[in-house]
């Protein structure tokens, strides 16, 4: 069984407890992806009721909604008000997968004993967001319990703020059945082609047969089939929290200029690299944040490298091209610089380092299979798995006392 508590746009919702003077007005939260284009993100109820929509743009917001009032995205807020939520309910189970802001599923296997019957255990998880949420937030939480998280999500899906739903095992397909077509957790041309073939709910989904849908859209078919029928429990998986190493540096004058900011970045880098948490490990995600001049809020951008690395300048250049591309929206107080993830140690060595009894000191020598150092074998291994054979070749020596200089030495292929 799962439990999924859901706070929609809880990031707006966080700035109007900031902010209650606007609870009862016409209020929008801009984007903080593109600050170029200004496109507004969420939409409180009075203006959604007046025609803003999310993903419009400023202009459009306004024009339909004169009375509009416009905030400016603080992340840094929301992260922490998260990140809050996250440890209360850690203490409700061990078992907890965040899903997104204001968005969690907990595994609740074994609580009957603690807690009582499944509803008891939605009402004591939405009690347990008081000791970080004021009332009205908590009175806003969904909540949905059911077996796996697809099912817990349509359950809190459905759900009235305060008042979970809860779905036995039994009930489970008849209440999956109802459900649009459009919350399978599916690629969207798949849902196109669904809805184009007339294909509404889960049950219109269940009449077609499988073969036909894997012959239309793969093991993607067949997929949605099972969650569709109840068949596929996707069990709740513990978050890993690694400790993240963090550095900052506050500026005696807020800066506007990127230069400035990009060599203080650089500073940043290095002694992030530096700090005793990061040896011996590499690093996958950053992220680099700032609290804005004058209350103005904060600003984000996370980096998720393709391979892990140690290196300054690599971790560098995708911080500051993110920056490049949504630069921050007011003059920077405080710049803080936040390894989030991190991999194995690199592992990454030169082919005939000195330090190698088998490498530098053998490179002259005839190098047969027991004697090839070990990081040349993986190079070796490395590129003929991608080349489909192995582009190493070895100078060996035919005939040296030649006068024909090309006849002294041969090149052989070299596959160790």
């Amino acid at each position: 069984m799962a439990l999924c508590l859901w706070l929609p746009t809880f990031e707006l919702r966080l700035e109007l407890v900031r902010f209650p003077e606007l609870d009862t007005t016409s209020v929008a939260l801009l984007s903080p992806d593109d600050r170029a284009i200004h496109t507004v993100w969420q939409v409180s109820e009075r203006a959604y009721e007046s025609g803003v929509r999310p993903g419009q743009r400023v202009s459009q917001a306004v024009s339909l909604c004169p009375s509009l009032t416009l905030l400016e995205p603080d992340p840094a807020h929301y992260d922490a008000a998260d990140e809050a939520m996250m440890d209360a309910l850690a203490e409700f189970t061990p078992v907890l997968e965040p899903a997104g802001r204001g968005w969690a599923f907990l595994g609740t296997d074994g609580l009957e004993r603690l807690f009582g019957s499944p509803l008891r255990q939605a009402e004591r998880a939405l009690e347990t967001l008081f000791r970080v949420f004021p009332p009205p937030l908590v009175a806003s939480t969904r909540a949905g319990m059911a077996p796996g998280k697809f099912g817990a999500w349509l359950a809190a899906s459905s759900a009235r703020p305060g008042s979970p739903v809860v779905v036995s095992p039994e009930k489970l397909p008849a209440f999956l059945a109802a459900s649009p077509v459009h919350t399978l957790p599916v690629n969207g041309t798949m849902l196109q082609r669904l809805e184009r073939l007339g294909i509404r709910t889960l049950k219109d989904l269940l009449a077609l047969p499988e073969p036909a849908l894997v012959a239309q859209f793969g093991e993607e078919g067949r997929s949605a089939l099972a969650w569709a029928a109840g068949r596929r429990i996707d069990p709740v998986r513990p978050r890993r929290r690694p400790e993240p190493v963090r550095v900052s540096m506050d500026f005696p004058v807020p800066v506007g200029m990127v230069q400035t900011l990009h060599g203080s970045l650089d500073r940043l880098v290095e002694r992030a690299l530096s700090r005793p948490g990061r040896r011996g490990r590499s690093v996958v995600a950053v992220r680099l944040s700032a609290r804005l001049e004058g209350g103005g809020g904060s600003w984000t951008v996370d980096v998720v490298l393709r391979e892990a690395t140690t290196q300054q300048s690599r971790l560098a250049a995708h911080l500051k091209g993110k920056m490049a591309v949504s630069p921050p929206s007011g003059a920077v107080e405080t710049l803080v610089l936040e390894l989030t993830d991190f991999g194995s140690p690199t592992t990454q060595q030169d082919l005939f380092a000195r330090s190698d009894s088998g490498g530098r000191g053998r490179a002259g020598r005839d190098l047969s299979r027991d004697e090839v150092p070990p990081s040349l074998r993986e190079a070796a291994r490395e590129l003929k798995l991608r080349l489909g054979h192995a582009p190493l070749y070895r100078v060996v020596e035919v005939d040296p006392w030649s006068r024909i200089p090309e006849r002294r030495h041969a090149l052989m292929s070299f596959d160790p």
